[in-house]
């Protein structure tokens, strides 16, 4: 009789059998009429299922001997790979689906621009050469080549950066009399680190890079459970992925939740 979403905790509470076992302390004198054993047993379950609804992944990492915070997969700048800490943490994960069949789990993978875009926009200019380098095969072919089938080689990423970096900036550099590229007034500076730095700083966010990311690292979760974990395909869901969602510190995760069948 209270008014708690009581289904989740439940299942969670069962063991393998279906049964669910609490331990409830008493304390007082049963010859105090005031005594109430329904009382305090209705107190402490009330207290149990209050604890499980609000933090179920705690009360699943407490059955793993775990404090790590199982409700978040934690993943570096750009990468959708999971690291060793985080495997750990899904495994316990799938200990939990499996010892609850009824208990079902749901990933929404998130990106961050501030973090992870700066590692995505080296791949975005890398892709805006190959763009130019498929034009230029393209211009004198019938055939027309789209450009994630073009090999990039590293001089002719070189000789694209340098053409599009003095055409925009003509300020900051030009070509020598022997057609090396070079930095106006310091002429013995890394021209190809400071114009892959300058051009990779005027990329706008790419939305749809950023939300693709969030989608693999959705999939990377749910890869894991699946073929390694061995949690059945129809038992994770992924939910719409996320860019830039509300957070409590700046680690870069994607949210996990339960639900029950």
């Amino acid at each position: 009789a209270v008014s708690l979403p009581l289904e989740l905790a439940v299942t969670l509470l069962k063991d393998s059998d279906g049964k669910i076992k609490i331990d409830v302390p008493l304390t007082g004198s049963l010859e105090d009429p005031k005594f109430s054993i329904s009382g305090i047993i209705g107190d402490a379950l009330f207290n149990v299922l209050s604890k499980i609804i609000t933090s179920p992944f705690k009360f699943i990492a407490g059955l793993a001997n775990s404090d790590a915070d199982l409700s978040v997969i934690n993943f570096t700048a750009g990468a959708d790979v999971l690291s060793v800490e985080q495997i750990k943490k899904l495994d316990d994960i799938a200990k939990a689906l499996k010892d609850h069949p009824a208990l079902n789990i749901e990933i929404k993978g998130a990106a961050f621009q501030e973090q992870d875009w700066p590692v995505l926009r080296d791949e975005a200019l890398h892709d805006q050469l190959q763009r130019l380098k498929a034009g230029e095969i393209n211009k004198d072919n019938d055939k027309k080549v789209r450009s994630e089938y073009v090999y990039l080689s590293a001089d002719d990423y070189n000789r694209l950066l340098a053409d599009v970096f003095i055409e925009q900036y003509p300020k900051f550099a030009k070509k020598s009399f022997f057609g090396k590229p070079i930095l106006i007034g310091n002429e013995e500076g890394d021209f190809y680190a400071f114009a892959k730095k300058k051009m990779a700083e005027t990329l706008v966010p790419d939305l749809k890079r950023l939300k693709d990311l969030a989608t693999d690292r959705a999939g990377a979760i749910a890869k894991h459970l699946a073929q390694k974990a061995g949690i059945p395909n129809e038992r994770i869901f992924i939910l719409d992925t996320v860019v830039d969602p509300e957070r409590t510190s700046k680690d870069i995760t994607s949210q996990l939740s339960l639900k029950t069948n």
